[in-house]
């Protein structure tokens, strides 16, 4: 099974993060064969604030899936305010660890979930969605289904990396599932790829 596990943040926790951020890479590492996405959510007006944490990883099951989650250093101090655990189906045939990335484009992060009256999805419009995200395939880091626990459809998540945030707004523009009005309140972050392989001359994430 493919889980999301995304923390939230409590506000002034930059420092303690700092602190932690070798416990939480030594951690994480043990799950470097499990992993399909990792990296922080960012502060758009300050990209040196991170504002949560995102993993997207293979597990056995809800119960290790919960364990990860909240064994994992950030989690365990007590950083975060909130924390979404989330069965996930990735959409791609690869990771983020086989994405080419363009070093002059922005990273974000859209979270899409469904309207609480979603029903039963009409084949043509998965169909549809699909045909759309293959020209999207060299601006996709990540992206798949978030579900409930007995696997039915709860919204997309996207991890994207464009020139600009306008070209994110685009993509959304005409994404088949936002323009069928499917989703709820569309969330769009800033984000980027995370671990210390990932950390730029000046050692911060970009």
């Amino acid at each position: 099974m493919q889980y999301l596990t995304w923390g939230i943040n409590k506000p002034g926790t930059k420092e303690q993060r700092t602190s932690l951020i070798r416990n939480h890479w030594d951690f994480i590492e043990k799950y470097n064969k499990n992993l399909i996405a990792r990296g922080p959510v960012m502060d758009e007006q300050d990209l040196s604030g991170v504002i949560g944490s995102i993993h997207i990883v293979e597990l056995k099951n809800l119960t290790e899936a919960e364990d990860f989650t909240y064994n994992e250093p950030f989690a365990k101090a007590g950083l975060f305010k909130s924390i979404l655990i989330s069965p996930f189906k990735l959409e791609l045939e690869r990771t983020q660890f086989d994405f080419s990335s363009n070093p002059y484009f922005s990273r974000f992060f859209l979270y899409c979930p469904a309207t609480t009256n979603a029903k039963k999805i009409n084949p043509e419009l998965i169909e549809a969605h699909k045909i759309y995200c293959e020209k999207f395939d060299e601006n996709f880091i990540c992206h798949g289904s978030l579900l409930n626990k007995d696997s039915s459809w709860q919204g997309h998540l996207y991890f994207l990396e464009f020139a600009t945030k306008h070209d994110t707004d685009k993509f959304l523009n005409s994404e088949p599932f936002a323009k069928s009005n499917i989703y709820d309140k569309i969330e769009i972050y800033r984000w980027t790829m995370g671990g210390p392989e990932n950390l730029n001359a000046a050692g911060a994430l970009s």
